[in-house]
């Protein structure tokens, strides 16, 4: 399945080669590396499940 770039950083945020502007002023930064897997991508809130394990470690902050 393909979707165009527009839709992804709509669903996932953006992605190598994405530039992003910074608040409001007029700074812009492009993406250089992403380290999301494609076909991993999380999504968090509105009722959305994720696996166990997947976008957020399960350990405390005192055990990393």
């Amino acid at each position: 399945m393909k979707i165009s770039r527009q839709a992804y950083a709509e669903m996932f945020g953006p992605t190598v080669g994405d530039r992003v502007r910074l608040a409001d002023t007029d700074l812009w930064i492009e993406v250089e590396k992403d380290y999301t897997i494609y076909g991993d991508e999380v999504k968090f809130g509105g009722g959305k499940v994720i696996r166990d394990g997947m976008g957020q470690g399960q350990k405390m902050a005192a055990e990393v």
